[in-house]
């Protein structure tokens, strides 16, 4: 396969600062809406899975055992809305479902951004797109532990304020905070998703920037 190798935007001897690349890139993002509101779909999706990631472990522990666990993480992940009754085969079904479309998401984000970058740029706009949307996930490991025991696992407590509501859907006590956050965060990465499918500038990406094909 041949590789193209586009000119470069700057002579060979001529230094160009790693600040003034990350400004290149996030120039060309911010002056077209429709790859920044891709970003942030991204990112806001990648805090949400890191919160899912670092709860999964006592959320499954909560109402079973470690050998459960361990198969259920060989089958990966969780589903955002599978906070509901403890239940073994839902967490299954769920990250097999989440890790089955995963390669799907991401190649047509990959494919969309490739199209749409001039070759020359495509350097600097992908280091600074994969650092805002990483940049996401340490921020929810931060937050997922406290959020689950200062927050969501006093709410549904044995006596806890959510106990005669939602704990009546979920149950109370060790847990099900936890499964509470999935379900919030779940309706929250749902909304995202909505408002990115109304968003037109996003909606319509692939038609309103037109491919950055080589001369």
């Amino acid at each position: 396969m041949r590789i193209p190798r586009p000119a470069r935007a700057a002579p060979a001897d001529e230094k160009v600062s790693l600040l003034r690349e990350a400004l290149d890139g996030w120039r060309y993002i911010a002056a077209h809406r429709g790859l920044l509101g891709l970003l942030l779909l991204f990112a806001l999706a990648n805090f949400t899975i890191g919160l899912v990631y670092v709860l999964f472990t006592p959320l499954v522990l909560s109402f079973s055992t470690s050998a459960v666990l361990g198969s259920l993480l060989s089958v990966g992940g969780i589903g955002f809305l599978a906070g509901f009754p403890p239940n073994v085969l839902i967490l299954g079904i769920a990250a097999f479902s989440v890790y089955f479309s995963i390669p799907i998401v991401n190649g047509c984000s990959q494919a969309i951004w490739l199209a749409k970058t001039p070759l020359e740029l495509q350097g600097r706009v992908f280091a600074t797109r994969r650092m805002i949307a990483w940049s996401s996930l340490p921020l929810a490991y931060l937050l997922a532990g406290p959020l689950a025991d200062r927050v969501f696992e006093p709410l549904l407590a044995v006596e806890g304020p959510l106990a005669g509501s939602i704990g009546r859907l979920i149950g109370v006590g060790p847990g099900r905070g936890i499964a509470f956050l999935y379900m919030v965060f779940g309706g929250f990465i749902l909304g995202v998703t909505m408002w990115a499918m109304l968003y037109p500038r996003l909606r319509r990406l692939e038609l309103g920037i037109p491919d950055a094909l080589p001369a």
